[in-house]
């Protein structure tokens, strides 16, 4: 009996002293609900006119809606040679530097841009992420190089080199989807700035976001009211992207009706918004390769397809004043028979599944702001999405749209050239 007791004991000890020495267990990373990276490409006249400092403030108060598992990460490229790009967190009001670098750099230049979104990535892992682009933007109009540098062929980004005097660079959208390659998908991007909304950055960037969020025009230099979007931002639910359509829709609804827009005559309008859910855009590009063999007559070169009357989205005297950002459904609606349009129409829907319509909006360009008047006032025919349609005349201009096109995947998904483009 006392045999068995002390083997017991030995046995006790042994499996206490194996037990002590097995090392402790490594804690597991903590993995926050959603971090948000705005990306503050600032060094332009958005910084000089006060846009960005009243955004920042903006986010200083909307940041009080956050949790301790949700974290806002700001990058800001500003001017002001003694105010180099650095990265700032904003919790509680208050803004904290977390990097700082030591020299200036075009935020728009595709590198710097990654190595921003993968910092914010290592350091802040959460379930998912959301990226605001917040800048200037004119849609997919790029140059053939992975950084623009004259004006009309801006993309996202615009930097006027201000403190490195390197001259106006900005970010081609193929260049930009590239920079995400093999990072996480981002739960949405929100383009905080002008015409982001065209059917080719979509598709071009299908890969790297489940929804792209924003305007297919023009939009005020004001942007998103970021103290009441704040929460959108950072929501779980399902219709999250409505939020943010909605608050930003009502808050210009709202800053329309004031005296400071009446030269405008913009009283019971806003800015066009839309969501475009990106895992839906190659059954759109398919859809959309259709419906142009439906209507191959008035779109093979040299047919001349007449877009007068059509809502458009920009024109800038960069480009002469071209009109080249219709609106996708109001052309097809025109165009294709009735159950062509109907049944692209289910694409599109699925691919845009929200879309707040204006038929007017604040402009700075004569050429836009005097055909208000012509659009359609059909809402139901406004997709909220552009696409380029070729036409000879755009070979006339200095930026040749129709060989710049085909710089984007969309050009061969939809098969322009197919009609001799």
């Amino acid at each position: 009996m006392h045999k068995i007791i002390i083997g017991l004991l030995g046995i006790a000890l042994l499996c206490s002293c194996n037990k002590k020495d097995d090392p402790e267990p490594t804690p597991e990373p903590t993995v926050y609900d959603r971090t948000v990276l705005v990306y503050m490409s600032g060094e332009n006249d958005l910084t000089t006119s006060g846009f960005m400092e009243d955004d920042l403030l903006e986010m200083d108060e909307g940041s009080y809606q956050l949790n301790d598992n949700q974290h806002l990460i700001v990058f800001i490229d500003s001017v002001g040679t003694d105010n180099p790009p650095h990265i700032i967190e904003i919790a509680k009001g208050k803004r904290k530097v977390l990097y700082q670098y030591n020299s200036e750099f075009p935020a728009s230049d595709p590198s710097e841009f990654r190595e921003v979104v993968k910092w914010t990535i290592d350091n802040y892992p959460s379930k998912d992420y959301g990226l605001v682009l917040w800048g200037h933007a004119t849609g997919w109009a790029v140059d053939a190089d992975s950084v623009a540098n004259v004006q009309r062929t801006r993309a996202y980004g615009y930097d006027y080199g201000y403190d490195s005097y390197t001259g106006r660079k900005a970010m081609n959208i193929t260049q930009m989807a590239k920079a995400l390659e093999d990072l996480p998908k981002f739960k949405y991007i929100f383009a905080d700035c002008c015409c982001f909304m065209c059917a080719e950055s979509a598709y071009e960037l299908r890969n790297a976001a489940e929804y792209l969020i924003g305007s297919p025009a023009e939009i005020p230099g004001a942007g998103a009211p970021y103290d009441q979007i704040m929460k959108a931002l950072f929501s779980s639910s399902n219709t999250f992207y409505q939020s943010i359509c909605d608050i930003y829709y009502d808050f210009y609804l709202d800053a329309y009706n004031t005296s400071t827009y009446d030269f405008l005559n913009l009283q019971g309008y806003s800015v066009p918004i839309s969501a475009v859910d990106l895992s839906e855009m190659e059954s759109l590009a398919q859809a959309t390769n259709r419906i142009l063999s439906t209507i191959s007559t008035e779109i093979t070169n040299p047919a001349v397809l007449d877009l007068s009357g059509l809502p458009f989205y920009f024109a800038s005297t960069a480009y002469s004043d071209m009109k080249v950002m219709y609106d996708i459904s109001s052309v097809f609606y025109k165009y294709a028979s009735t159950s062509d349009y109907n049944l692209w129409l289910a694409a599109f829907n699925k691919a845009v599944p929200y879309s707040l319509v204006s038929t007017k909006w604040q402009t700075v360009y004569n050429t836009l702001l005097n055909s208000f008047d012509s659009f359609p006032v059909n809402n139901a025919m406004w997709g909220g999405m552009s696409m380029y349609f070729p036409q000879q005349r755009y070979d006339n201009y200095t930026y040749k749209f129709n060989s710049r096109i085909k710089n984007f995947q969309w050009y061969y998904s939809v098969n322009w050239g197919n009609y001799g483009w």
